[in-house]
């Protein structure tokens, strides 16, 4: 399912600014937004809401975005952090809308997502071998398609869910809801998502004797990138022998996988300050099992990976604001603003991530 970056979405609070005449706080979802007091805004109504890290089209209505290109961006304005926009629904089409509506693709809106931008240059690479003239040529016989090798695919694996946490914004009631439950914290780190597997493939010779081997895989956060290649998620596999470790660790299941975060050089602006790539587990899976992250720092760092830096186990504080302000702080890598934290409870499979606005304000996110 695509993420909703424009929704329609009510207005549930609204507070004035201390010192602003023509500014004030409007509250939709979890989130803050600054709005002017000349649009009039009331509790209740109905609203379309714009995500942070949106790109909104080059139109008039947008033209205030111009200088910053058209990018949602966390700003702080008479000291108050405000995350999104906040626009009347007569921006919309005419029709009917209802709180909850998608209207990302009414309005044209798209994803900020360097990642994806990396991904989509993996992709043409590929693309422009599989032009090859002399494959497309040979290819146009049927029986020479046969015994010609397939053509590898990018797509993600089915087994394994993708990585990215929703943020703790779009719960609004998340901290009542779970007030009871105990979530394990680690820091959120600032790379790019890497996930690694090993999928146990046993066949039979002549039907009786059975053999065994492995198809070890290697993906960015979307892609299944089957041929190995100068990216760092292939550096970061022969850097720490991942493969190797996997055969080691996979045992009597039918898969192993570790997911976590690549940092280093020429990625989201190296703010960690590594000369080399390195990489950081937040996720060790077997089927049906996904390990803690105490218990995949004891397996995995005797092998020489790390897994994200662990805070403690806490309850949920009482609002999300509260939980907003405790994802501040500094790095456990490096006295710098940390981007945020992620919280998982593994008994009910929760997790969600709160990033922290200092981190997206000093770094203009």
């Amino acid at each position: 399912m695509s993420r909703k970056l424009a929704s329609v979405q009510r207005i549930i609070d609204i507070r004035p600014i201390q010192g602003a005449d023509f500014i004030e706080v409007a509250k939709v979802l979890g989130w803050e937004c600054v709005v002017k007091k000349s649009d009039g805004f009331k509790v209740g109504d109905l609203v379309v809401y714009v995500e942070v890290d949106s790109i909104v089209p080059d139109r008039p209505e947008f033209d205030f975005l111009r200088e910053r290109k058209f990018k949602v961006k966390t700003i702080k304005l008479r000291g108050q952090v405000s995350q999104g926009l906040v626009l009347p629904l007569s921006i919309l089409p005419k029709g009917n809308y209802k709180e909850g509506d998608d209207v990302t693709n009414i309005l044209g809106i798209t994803k900020y997502d360097p990642q994806a931008e990396l991904e989509q240059k993996l992709m043409e690479e590929r693309k422009q071998i599989n032009k090859k003239r002399i494959y497309k040529f040979l290819s146009r016989t049927p029986f020479i398609r046969r015994i010609l090798p397939k053509r590898k695919t990018y797509k993600f694996p089915e087994f394994i869910k993708k990585t990215d946490e929703d943020r703790i914004q779009l719960y609004p009631n998340i901290c009542e809801e779970y007030k009871d439950l105990t979530f394990s914290v680690t820091e959120k780190l600032d790379g790019q998502s890497a996930t690694y597997f090993l999928l146990k493939n046993t066949k039979k010779i002549f039907g009786l004797f059975p053999k065994t081997n492995y198809i070890f895989g290697v993906c960015s956060r979307n892609l299944y990138l089957p041929k190995e290649n100068n990216s760092s998620y292939w550096k970061i596999a022969k850097k720490y022998n991942i493969r190797n470790v996997l055969e080691k660790l996979i045992g009597n299941n039918d898969y192993i996988v570790l997911q976590g975060e690549i940092i280093g050089p020429g990625i989201q602006g190296n703010k960690y300050q590594l000369s080399d790539y390195d990489f950081y587990v937040f996720n060790y899976i077997y089927p049906h099992t996904q390990f803690n992250t105490i218990e995949a720092k004891n397996v995995l760092e005797p092998y020489g990976i790390k897994v994200v830096p662990i805070l403690e186990d806490m309850k949920l504080k009482p609002t999300i604001q509260e939980m907003v302000e405790y994802s501040k702080g500094k790095s456990k890598l490096l006295p710098i603003e940390r981007e945020g934290i992620v919280i998982r409870n593994y008994e009910k499979n929760l997790s969600f991530k709160v990033v922290n606005p200092d981190f997206l304000l000093t770094n203009d996110e």
